[in-house]
């Protein structure tokens, strides 16, 4: 089960936790308001269903046999998610506490593991850190004029991995996405999808390639009428595209 806590292939606009963190990727002003129904590869799919109050209500994660569901009951902001692995209903529920800034501020799994997340003034994520192992540092990010230019994984034992990705397009990111939301402290893409990790990249994103390696990963994109990224497709050194589909509804 804890690989639901590794990226299952992420990513959002979030504003205030008593929404669910802005979870339609909100824009402002008269442009169209979208939420994320459901995002994934070839490999895991997520499910997103909202309630009338806006907030998520179910997620599920279906990958070939396994399918793992969280539904959520709200009290403020603190979003409980019973979790349900392969029919089986886990005693305790995962826990997810949004900060005064609107964004997650800690994430509880149900078997006691934690999480917190650190922002900067402008809401960006820059660290995520494990208060159940003596508040080690498990990922880093660092943020140039508004875009994610660099972020590392630790792993245990202290070794860190830098992802470098300071090639951006000139491309608005609409929707909020995060192309990149892999491998960010084990926490499960879908958390980032929903927007609860903080202001994301002004841009889409172009390249990246772990510090040290030549595999390069290029990404292209589809967008939908109102410039709402549909598909990501990742190429490494010119072989086969790995392709990360979104699908959105209209909320206004």
């Amino acid at each position: 089960m804890k690989k639901i806590l590794y990226a299952i292939a992420i990513v959002a606009v979030a504003a205030t936790a008593f929404t669910a963190c802005k979870p339609e990727n909100t824009n402002t002003g008269d442009k169209v308001v979208k939420r994320l129904t459901a995002c994934g590869d070839a490999w895991s799919q997520c499910a997103f269903t909202w309630g009338t109050d806006g907030k998520v209500k179910t997620v599920t994660v279906t990958s070939g046999d396994w399918v793992e569901t969280y539904t959520f009951t709200w009290s403020g902001n603190v979003g409980s998610a019973v979790y349900n692995e392969n029919g089986e209903v886990k005693e305790s529920p995962f826990v997810f506490t949004m900060g005064s800034n609107g964004y997650l501020a800690t994430l509880a799994n149900h078997w006691g593991d934690t999480w917190a997340f650190t922002y900067d003034s402008e809401n960006h994520l820059t660290k995520i850190t494990r208060p159940d192992r003596d508040n080690a540092v498990k990922a880093n990010c660092v943020w140039t004029s508004g875009d994610l230019t660099k972020w590392s994984r630790v792993k245990d034992g202290g070794v860190e991995e830098w992802k470098v990705q300071t090639f951006y397009t000139d491309q608005e990111n609409v929707a909020g996405i995060f192309a990149d939301a892999t491998d960010k402290a084990d926490v499960s893409r879908w958390v980032f999808e929903l927007g609860w990790c903080g202001t994301p990249s002004k841009h889409l994103l172009k390249q990246a390639a772990w510090e040290g390696s030549e595999d390069i990963a290029v990404n292209t994109y589809k967008k939908d009428k109102d410039g709402f990224v549909t598909e990501v497709s990742k190429v490494y050194g010119g072989g086969e595209p790995e392709i990360y589909t979104y699908t959105w509804e209209v909320v206004k």
